[in-house]
């Protein structure tokens, strides 16, 4: 690995190389096994296939450069099968530069808020969900303006429901239960998967988080009606909740798909 400090090349690698980077580092860690990632380019874009077991992880339509830019800083090591095709591996100094990486980043909390924040600008998630990252990038673009006017909270509230739907939709595929009742459909599909019991206990609970979400959402949408029944107005606090909460849901929901 060409010897740069660890701060200095965070800041050189380009934002794509950054975000291929993570999610590579990412199977890495997370799976056990024969772990290397095999060009699969084709007319429809460049992809990878990753041959570790353990992680879901999908690597599709990202910048060939980013992978350039990765073998030039150490990161990956660089082969080719007997038909020339070039597979890559992560390096050791590259698992403890991830390492420092997530740890610069503050607390665990500080990194489920950046990973969530990730989601909303992500390429594999926009190609994935359309419609589910305009309207977090929309509701994410109103928070972060500071302002809880009522029309402001309204337009919020109405694009976090549709990311959850769109989401929803996106994951389900089929028409059950309809395209304004997405807990319902969740519920379905869960039980349509047969997973194991530890693992169908927590995405239970996550259909349980949109459902509480989406409630949340509902209020905010239809901030005025709540004023005018003399509920208390919508504080930043309360709208930034909504926003994270909502993203996450979108990101185990898109996880799920990936299955």
């Amino acid at each position: 690995m060409t010897a740069v400090p660890f701060d200095d090349l965070a800041q050189r690698l380009t934002p794509e190389a950054a975000e291929l980077f993570e999610e590579m580092a990412s199977a890495h860690l997370e799976s056990t096994g024969d772990r290397l990632f095999i060009r699969a380019d084709s007319a429809a874009g460049t992809h990878m296939i990753f041959t570790g077991e353990g992680s879901a992880r999908r690597f599709s339509n990202f910048d060939g450069g980013a992978v350039q830019d990765l073998l030039a800083w150490g990161l990956l090591h660089q082969g080719h099968s007997r038909r020339g095709t070039p597979n890559y591996r992560v390096t050791g100094e590259a698992v403890r530069f991830y390492r420092w990486l997530m740890q610069s980043r503050g607390t665990a909390i500080d990194q489920v808020e950046q990973q969530v924040k990730r989601v909303t600008d992500g390429a594999h998630f926009a190609e994935a969900h359309p419609g589910g990252a305009h309207h977090l990038r929309e509701a994410f673009e109103l928070l972060w303006s500071g302002r809880t006017d009522e029309q402001v909270v309204s337009e919020i509230g109405d694009h976090l429901r549709k990311a959850l739907m769109d989401a929803t939709t996106d994951l389900v595929r089929c028409d059950t239960g309809g395209q304004e009742r997405p807990i319902q459909r969740l519920k379905a599909h869960l039980d349509s998967l047969h997973l194991p019991s530890r693992e169908a206990e927590v995405l239970v609970q996550v259909v349980e988080l949109a459902r509480v979400v989406l409630r949340l959402n509902h209020r905010l949408n239809h901030i005025r009606d709540e004023a005018d029944q003399g509920e208390p107005g919508a504080s930043w606090e309360e709208i930034r909740r909504a926003a994270f909460a909502t993203a996450f849901a979108c990101y185990e929901l898109d996880r799920l798909r990936q299955r």
